[in-house]
């Protein structure tokens, strides 16, 4: 009598059966990693805090509460920021299969573009 048991379920495999907690985590994967993309490419491109606050027209603390997360980062203001960078953002939402519980926007195929050169995050 050879019976497989079940892998025992991790306490965040618990909490994502719950819809709720499971789309709070998608939001927060995805606000993480847009926070860590705009701030990575601050970096490649050698521009501070200040110099994009510059050229947003608003000030350095406006920028810092937005990049530390002590600001709701809207869809515009992502746009705003990749546009006086040179970049656009492509999504290419992919659907979730089985019960993997990697939501963040990496596996969900986000590239950032700029000009004809493409970065894909999907590594």
């Amino acid at each position: 009598m050879n019976t497989k048991k079940e892998p025992e379920k991790t306490l965040l495999d618990k909490y994502l059966e719950d819809p709720e907690f499971a789309r709070m985590m998608a939001q927060g994967d995805l606000i993480m990693e847009v926070t860590e993309t705009l701030c990575e490419l601050l970096e490649n491109e050698k521009i501070s805090r200040k110099e994009l606050a510059d050229r947003l027209g608003k000030t350095k603390g406006f920028v810092s509460q937005l990049l530390n997360g002590g600001r709701n980062l809207t869809l515009r203001t992502v746009a705003d920021i990749l546009h006086v960078l040179g970049y656009k953002v492509t999504l290419t939402p992919q659907k979730i299969h089985g019960e993997s519980s990697d939501t963040s926007a990496r596996s969900k195929g986000v590239k950032v573009t700029k000009k004809a050169q493409v970065v894909n995050l999907n590594t």
